[in-house]
């Protein structure tokens, strides 16, 4: 346990839909730096669902920030099923998967023993638990608006997985708009998601991402051998935005790439690939990592980061961890939407074949001009996304709905 002043400690339950550890992809990043940051102010209990052996060996790295942690096993194929039968009867499937009457149960029995302060719920799955527990105050973490991307995933399909898309996302948007109503405040990963939203006035907060700069930097790891002429792509490979990011990023511009500069080579590294990505490894120059220890090496190996995504929520971190190793980043609009950087300064942005084609070309041929965005990248991040920073409007949130509780208790 990390909290400072035991004699002001409150009680706060942590409530994840996958165990927050390690922090190594984007769902489990933000809420460990959440844990991290709450465990200084609070008393931590995080209950989560595990989904694979990995999981419940990753618990021990929690310890240090919590007082308790309730694990139970997530339903795997079953959640699936039911949450099939809850899409056609007109609830979601994303509520129904992460459904666990074992961890419900482990969560009321630690509260009978010794009530919280505060519950925070991360993503909308878990708010059912959340509202299961009596406590003055509920806080969830939306993170990003899951409807809008099921929309999205809709209109980028077709019959029948287009109709299942719009019954997830009609049935998620009805889920997010109850943890609002609620819920004491609700929160999201950057303004634009906040707007998007569109309701839910003063309880809506933007508490965006950050990145570990001492861990993402420049000098911590030795490069492999890519040499100067090479792309570099990091991200969880089974996630489908990632996959078309990289599919249509090798159909429409790599071979003109290629050709121009022949022993150009596009790393994409990540865990899990789907087929269609490992497809990909039969274009030439093109390679496929799968799951590596450590993508440090690769970014620092890398003359050009790029983040191609078409369909993109919230923040990417995979753009924080690039620019924060120094890299000049190329990215899409909808891989910017929400990141506070100055386009053509700390970044350059791409959406057509021929932008990005121009960009990359430029930046593999100006030395002087790559290291320069990837100077200015770096500082873009020391200067707004420090994990601590970003983080503390989340614990001053936290102590000013409990304080304002109590106030009204004793009124």
């Amino acid at each position: 346990m990390t909290v400072k002043n035991e004699d002001i400690v409150k009680r706060l339950l942590f409530v994840a839909h996958r165990v927050p550890f390690p922090p190594d992809k984007g769902e489990r990043l933000r809420a460990f730096h959440e844990i991290q940051a709450l465990s200084q102010q609070f008393d931590v209990t995080v209950a989560a669902m595990s989904h694979n052996r990995e999981d419940m060996e990753s618990v021990a790295g929690l310890r240090e920030f919590c007082r308790k942690i309730l694990v139970a096993p997530a339903a795997g194929a079953t959640g699936l099923i039911r949450g099939g039968i809850s899409l056609l009867t007109g609830g979601s499937v994303t509520e129904r998967y992460f459904h666990s009457r074992r961890l419900r149960k482990m969560i009321i029995s630690e509260a009978r023993r010794e009530p919280f302060d505060l519950v925070m719920c991360y993503s909308s799955g878990t708010l059912p638990f959340g509202l299961a527990v009596p406590a003055p105050v509920r806080i969830i973490d939306i993170v990003d608006i899951d409807s809008a991307k099921w929309a999205s995933y809709a209109d980028s399909t077709w019959w029948p997985k287009n109709w299942l898309y719009r019954r997830e996302s009609a049935a998620v948007a009805r889920l997010e708009r109850q943890a609002v109503e609620r819920c004491d405040a609700a929160l999201l990963v950057s303004d634009a998601e906040s707007a998007a939203m569109g309701s839910g006035g003063d309880k809506v907060f933007a508490v965006s991402n950050g990145v570990d700069l001492d861990f993402f930097r420049p000098d911590t790891v030795a490069p492999t051998d890519l040499g100067s002429s090479s792309l570099v792509f990091t991200g969880t490979m089974d996630y489908r935005p990632n996959v078309e990011a990289v599919c249509w990023f090798v159909r429409e511009v790599w071979p003109e790439l290629k050709h121009r500069i022949p022993e150009l080579t596009f790393m994409i590294v990540g865990r899990n690939p789907t087929r269609a990505v490992r497809q990909l490894a039969k274009t030439p120059g093109v390679n496929v990592t799968g799951s590596v220890p450590d993508v440090r090496p690769y970014l620092a190996a890398a003359g050009v980061a790029i983040c191609p995504l078409q369909m993109a929520r919230g923040v990417q971190n995979k753009v924080l961890e690039a620019m924060a190793m120094g890299k000049a980043v190329v990215a899409s609009s909808a891989a910017l939407e929400g990141l506070e950087a100055e386009v053509g300064e700390d970044l350059l942005k791409a959406d057509t074949p021929d932008e990005w084609r121009r960009h990359i070309l430029k930046l593999l041929t100006d030395g002087e001009l790559r290291d320069r965005l990837g100077r200015t990248a770096r500082k873009c991040v020391e200067n707004k996304y420090n994990w601590a920073t970003r983080m503390e409007p989340l614990v001053s949130l936290c102590q000013r709905l409990i304080q304002s509780k109590a106030e009204g208790a004793v009124r």
